[in-house]
């Protein structure tokens, strides 16, 4: 009979346990939840709960760092915004066919894309001034360096 009540009661400790792991479980998938959802716009969400950008957020992103970057005036920024505006389906559709293009037209493609970003950023360069130049092209390094290209 004693080991009948110990059987009963580890049953017993080990669905206890069970519940309660499913109740922490359940707890953070909502507070995970809860955190996406209170994600301001502009904002990227904690890791755990990564959302693509919009192409606005994407363009509002940039803009925030080449503002504090290179120290843009209003006039500046106004007019890079627009350019990154205008381009930004170009530059997405080319990134697409870049992505969907067999081997033996992804050269062709990628090519299209490197033509199209270096006439945006002709655009965005007759913005500057030289010495605001001479910081984006070095930016633009260190983003080349740092992806390992």
């Amino acid at each position: 009979m004693n080991t009948n009540r110990m059987k009963i009661g580890m049953r017993t400790g080990v669905m206890v346990l069970g519940l309660s792991l499913m109740g922490v479980t359940a707890m953070n998938t909502q507070a995970s939840a809860q955190t996406a959802a209170q994600t301001p716009p502009g904002q990227i969400a904690p890791a755990t709960t990564y959302q693509k950008l919009t192409p606005e957020e994407k363009i509002q992103k940039r803009m925030e760092h080449l503002q504090k970057k290179l120290n843009l005036t209003d006039q500046q920024a106004a007019q890079m915004r627009t350019v990154l505006e205008q381009n930004a389906a170009r530059l997405r559709a080319d990134r697409d066919a870049v992505h969907a293009a067999t081997d033996a037209n992804r050269k062709a493609a990628r090519m299209q894309l490197r033509t199209d970003q270096k006439a945006m950023r002709g655009q965005l360069k007759g913005v500057l001034t030289p010495e605001q130049l001479k910081k984006f092209k070095e930016m633009r390094e260190d983003r080349r360096e740092h992806r390992g290209h």
